[in-house]
């Protein structure tokens, strides 16, 4: 299985770094076998390392836990008599050469035909260009890079010192600035003869009394006898942390060497696939049968990339494009709140008069809002509304409503005020009638010369068009009434004219005519 790991290609910036007290790192390009676990995740997920995607690094995980991941800067050893050889070979023995001859580390060193190999370009004729990335950089030092040889097999043989060729020394680095990281950087040649997998071996050494080192593995892959793949991978396809409910959605997107999207695929999340096994197969189906140039899954020696529904944690996403990468992300279903309204409970106000009555709300969404009344003009400014009201002219105290509504487009919220209207106080004796005036049962008024009192509680019903209203009988003609049932001679007043009635009659307006005449 092969992992690309592709030099960054930005600008350089050459750094001047001050002495430090300490000095680690680890090689970032190649990576080494430590970066790999760690960048590809999984180990905080599960206890037996089912949730890491590579098989070598989960090997790793059972023999030493979290600790070697966590650790990848740290691979060190302290060998004081540095420049001797055989002192360092003591420090760091044979078949601990990866973990740097720490036993808490061992896992590093198991053999395994997983470990993720960085192709070789031979269009380069050998020359390769390392990133080790100095997470404190350290000088003076000096630097050594060995190659296992040809008969060396990291799927079966942990490294021994007797399975390395020197090729390649340097002395002080200056420390070079790269994405605002900090990294060595050096050019070496490789044999340019070599075919299939080997493993680039790197000694970073301080040169200070305590002697202390740092050891790294890297696996590569000349190609030849070794078919290289034209799948890469980019790493995990699903993590235990992605988790997924009902109303979100998975999106998964492709960009190439220029971050230009190339694939974008959703998936719809339900109660029916939001375990992750089940949309990360249907993604897997979508994206393995929609997309030529990606696929999800775990590659056979064939050169095909399936899904493995049994080892969810162990596909991984694979791309033609070298440069490509990949962002999976899962959108929460966005839920609306309703805004949240408030309003006085009461308000006070004398019969006639006008009041302002301040409402304001707030939205969680901070969605604009618009404002509403059952009663008086609404005037809104932002979340803050104003409702003019004028109180109807009674001589006794009433109650009135006005409901307020609020709404953000998609939910409302009502509330209702209680408007406590103040009466007059007058004798309540007759008055012309209003229709902007609310009236009780028993108040009196003069509509057109005629006297009517209110039956119940009225506003804006006519005297003489509403049975609301009765008009008072006096000794002479009375008002006209829609209520009332006229027989033939009957006279009544309308509109300050007397009409006489030819037939019985009942809601005939005297005006009309028909079966009234009007009396000179």
């Amino acid at each position: 299985m092969l992992r690309t790991r592709l030099l960054p290609l930005v600008a350089v910036v050459s750094a001047t770094i001050p002495q430090l007290a300490f000095a680690h790192g680890y090689m970032d390009y190649p990576p080494a076998r430590q970066e790999i676990c760690d960048s590809d995740g999984g180990y905080w997920e599960s206890t037996d390392g089912s949730t890491i995607p590579n098989a070598a690094c989960r090997a790793a995980f059972k023999e030493s836990g979290w600790y070697p991941f966590v650790q990848k800067p740290e691979f060190a050893k302290l060998v004081s008599d540095f420049t001797n050889q055989a002192a360092v070979e003591a420090g760091v023995p044979d078949g601990a050469l990866c973990s740097a001859g720490d036993p808490k580390k061992a896992g590093i060193d198991i053999p395994s035909s997983e470990w993720q190999a960085t192709p070789i370009d031979p269009s380069l004729n050998g020359k390769l260009t390392l990133l080790y990335r100095a997470s404190t950089p350290h000088n003076p030092s000096f630097w050594k890079f060995y190659l296992s040889n040809a008969a060396y097999n990291s799927a079966t043989d942990a490294l021994k010192w007797s399975d390395l060729d020197l090729i390649a020394e340097f002395g002080n680095v200056p420390v070079v600035v790269i994405n605002e990281k900090k990294y060595y950087q050096m050019t070496i040649t490789l044999p340019t003869d070599r075919t299939g997998n080997a493993v680039l071996y790197s000694r970073w050494q301080r040169d200070d009394p305590a002697g202390e080192g740092f050891y790294n593995c890297s696996d590569v892959s000349f190609g030849g006898d070794i078919v290289v793949p034209t799948w890469q991978s980019l790493g995990a396809a699903v993590k235990a942390t992605d988790n997924a409910n009902s109303g979100d959605t998975v999106w998964f997107r492709v960009f190439d060497g220029s971050g230009t999207e190339t694939v974008f695929e959703k998936l719809a999340i339900d109660v029916t696939n939001q375990d992750e096994a089940v949309w990360a197969a249907q993604l897997a189906d979508i994206i393995n049968n929609g997309s030529t140039g990606v696929r999800l899954g775990k590659l056979s020696q064939d050169g095909l990339v399936s899904w493995d529904n049994a080892d969810l944690y162990g596909n991984l996403v694979y791309v033609k494009d070298q440069s490509a990468t990949f962002q999976l992300d899962i959108k929460r279903e966005v839920l609306n709140n309703a805004p949240v309204l408030n309003v006085p409970l009461t308000v006070n106000v004398e019969s006639g008069q006008s009041t302002q009555i301040a409402v304001s709300a707030t939205d969680a969404d901070n969605d604009a809002l618009t404002f509403s009344a059952s009663q008086g003009t609404v005037t809104v400014t932002g979340n803050d509304a104003t409702i003019g009201y004028i109180a109807p002219a009674t001589t006794t105290d009433l109650n009135d409503t006005i409901t307020v509504t609020v709404t953000d487009g998609t939910a409302s919220s009502q509330a209702v005020i209680s408007v406590n209207v103040k009466g007059s106080g007058g004798t309540g004796g007759e008055t012309n009638w209003d229709a902007n005036s609310t009236y009780l049962a028993g108040d009196k008024v003069t509509h057109f010369g005629v006297t009517y009192t209110a039956q119940w509680w009225n506003k804006g019903e006519e005297p003489g068009t509403s049975s609301a209203w009765v008009a008072d009988k006096g000794a002479g003609d009375q008002a006209w009434s829609k209520d009332i049932a006229y027989s033939s001679g009957d006279t009544v007043v309308y509109e300050t004219k007397t009409y006489k009635a030819k037939w019985w009659t009942k809601g005939d307006l005297p005006k009309n005519g028909g079966p009234w005449t009007e009396v000179k």
